[in-house]
């Protein structure tokens, strides 16, 4: 067994108490950005944000909270209550490393700071639209443990094309396999021992969230919807960076039926403007 296990095998014997959840949780949204001396086109960048930003505005259930921590702070964040804008140090790792880690240690640690009570923690790409009542549905449910995204959707931002992650709905693989944008972790900032120690065990990486969070012995259950749109090639986030080409799961899978993407943009209450004319 590797360190970490050994850690996070302690932290569940000891620490791990089963939740009470508040009745109405908060939601607290996570987003690390790239700066603007990384970015291909800083406005570029903003735009895309502005997406995001507009898909937590439309979401049917309003208690939740949003940090977002960058070396600069986009023009279009809202300065008002419920957004908070945390700086991060300059990053001088390569093109292709992403700062997401401290990032992420960064907004827990304030996060452990701000809030003292119940919550979900979304760690919510800048790039990625949600569906309009995951935030609802989350809520209303509200296991005090956690939920895991499977099901949503890959979309090519400058067409509009359209392919379905999450093997219930056709996909080859779950949207937590591709997606960051994909997980609510329960935590209790009042009451929780070691929040942040518990925020930085389960870590920035996707692929592990599941088996982290129940090794921790909080187990994730399922969102039981398509519940994001994961946004590529739209010219400026880590994929291309790393040269990742999503597009030929996209083109391998991609939805044409006329009715079924009509029902999908209906859904997301996505306009033409939001991504491309599919």
């Amino acid at each position: 067994m590797d360190v970490k296990s050994l850690l996070a095998s302690g932290y569940r014997r000891v620490f791990a108490k089963p939740h009470r959840p508040d009745p109405a949780p908060l939601i607290v949204v996570m987003i690390p950005l790239v700066g603007k001396a990384r970015a291909q086109d800083w406005q570029r960048v903003c735009d895309i944000l502005e997406g995001t930003l507009a898909s937590l505005r439309a979401q049917s259930y309003q208690n939740f909270e949003v940090i977002l921590c960058s070396q600069d702070r986009p023009g279009n964040f809202p300065d008002q209550d419920g957004y908070h804008f945390l700086p991060a140090p300059p990053h001088t790792g390569a093109a292709n490393i992403s700062d997401q880690r401290v990032k992420a240690r960064l907004m827990a640690e304030y996060a452990a700071r701000r809030f003292d009570r119940f919550s979900y923690v979304m760690h919510l790409d800048a790039d990625d639209l949600l569906h309009p009542d995951l935030f609802r549905y989350v809520a209303e449910d509200n296991n005090g443990r956690g939920y895991l995204i499977e099901q949503g959707y890959m979309v090519d931002a400058p067409s509009g094309r359209i392919a379905p992650m999450g093997r219930a709905i056709g996909g080859e693989h779950d949207l937590w396999e591709h997606c960051g944008s994909c997980a609510f972790f329960a935590v209790d900032w009042g009451k929780q021992a070691f929040p942040v120690f518990y925020m930085r065990m389960l870590g920035k990486g996707h692929m592990n969230y599941a088996k982290r969070s129940e090794r921790l012995g909080y187990p994730l259950a399922p969102v039981p919807f398509p519940a994001v749109l994961y946004m590529v090639n739209h010219g400026d986030n880590m994929q291309l960076r790393k040269g990742h080409d999503k597009l030929l799961y996209l083109t391998h899978l991609e939805i044409t039926d006329p009715e079924r993407i009509a029902a999908i943009r209906k859904d997301f209450a996505l306009s033409e403007e939001t991504t491309g004319s599919a």
